[in-house]
């Protein structure tokens, strides 16, 4: 047994955050292990580590950020063969745990893989992503494996030798050396079945990842630069994310999140703080909308008091201008009738002077 098996934190951790058991009800009754422990009140998004072996390799980050007021849940997840099944099964464990609001995803190796892959096939259940030594192609894995469309078929130790030989070896500190120890002890509790469902998955010729896909703001990518992952996968994971925040630690080796926990805690608290006051921003946001419609409610009304005032002076200017055309009309009128007197008495002056000058024999 190792010596972070014996270690007070990890009993500590194992007395207060019992293991659950649930089933996600397919035809094939898959039942998922998982952790879950910290605060279910509040309005922060809960973090999901997705398990590359066993649920209780990330320990150290629940005796942090659940002290922190985090709700952390990590998962042991039950065998697929296929990226879209495995997609399925998490979206129906989420489904189960009522967790309808999107989540933050943390995942190491493989784990960050298929946080990739779900976080692609199911965007709008993910809040944000934070990879670890992980990468974004299986296809490196698929051709330097002998018999990968086998492994369901080979025996639980030839399975284990296959994995221990991809752990670190060599000269060790001691951080990194007990993190070895610790997963060594951890593999052992992995049956047939889930033991290659993993190497299935980390082999799989087809990848569902889509570089276009990759444009998310909100990952943060945390690389060991001493990890066995290959510097050329590394880079394609920095690739993909060309948005992505990038923290790099100078060693920790494959399992940091044990070997350098304190460094690793201290890049996913700073990660998750800009989502702490996402509601509270999103009141402030609606209260500034708020403002703003009473700003332009306001405006309307002047503007109707400016267009009332206006139909007002329309209205006045229309009388005074009917008034006008009515003075108009009346002056009119009396200028036609004294035109008409006038004509009527010229008219009888000329008739009266004809009749007198009738014996004149005047002729025109």
């Amino acid at each position: 047994m190792s010596k972070l098996n014996q270690q007070d934190p990890y009993q500590l951790f194992r007395s207060w955050a019992p293991q659950n058991k649930i089933s996600i009800g397919t035809l094939n009754e898959k039942i998922w292990k998982y952790y879950d422990y910290g605060p279910k009140d509040t309005n922060n998004a809960p973090i999901i580590f997705i398990s590359h072996g066993s649920a209780d390799i990330y320990y150290k980050q629940f005796l942090m950020l659940c002290a922190r007021g985090h709700r952390v849940i990590s998962i042991q997840f039950s065998p697929y063969d296929t990226l879209s099944g495995w997609c399925k099964g998490f979206e129906r464990f989420l489904d189960r745990l009522e967790l309808d609001k999107p989540v933050h995803l943390f995942g190491s190796s493989l784990g960050g893989y298929l946080a990739q892959c779900f976080y692609q096939s199911k965007p709008s259940r993910v809040l944000s992503l934070i990879l670890n030594n992980t990468f974004s192609d299986t296809q490196y894995f698929y051709d330097n494996s002998i018999g990968s469309s086998l492994f369901s078929l080979l025996p639980e130790f030839l399975l284990k030798k296959i994995i221990l030989n991809n752990f670190p070896s060599g000269l060790l500190d001691n951080e990194t050396r007990e993190a070895v120890d610790f997963m060594v002890d951890q593999l052992e509790t992995l049956n047939q079945n889930e033991l290659a469902s993993r190497l299935t998955l980390n082999c799989s010729p087809v990848s569902l990842l889509n570089p276009s896909g990759g444009l998310m703001d909100n990952i943060t990518i945390i690389d060991c630069l001493d990890s066995t992952i290959p510097e050329k996968l590394r880079e394609e994971v920095y690739k993909y994310y060309p948005n992505a925040k990038t923290a790099l630690l100078k060693s920790g080796g494959d399992f940091s999140y044990l070997s350098r926990a304190d460094e690793l805690n201290i890049h996913i608290e700073v990660h998750l703080r800009r989502f702490d006051n996402l509601n509270n921003n999103n009141n402030k946001d609606i209260k500034n909308n708020n403002e703003k419609q009473e700003v332009k409610i306001d405006q309307i009304n002047n503007n109707n008091n400016n267009m009332d005032k206006n139909n007002v002076n329309k209205i006045e200017n229309d009388n005074n201008n009917n008034n006008i055309n009515n003075n108009i009309e009346k002056e009119n009128r009396i200028s036609t009738t004294t035109i008409s007197k006038n004509a009527s008495e010229a008219t009888k002056k000329l008739n009266t002077s004809v009749f007198d000058n009738e014996d004149n024999d005047v002729f025109l």
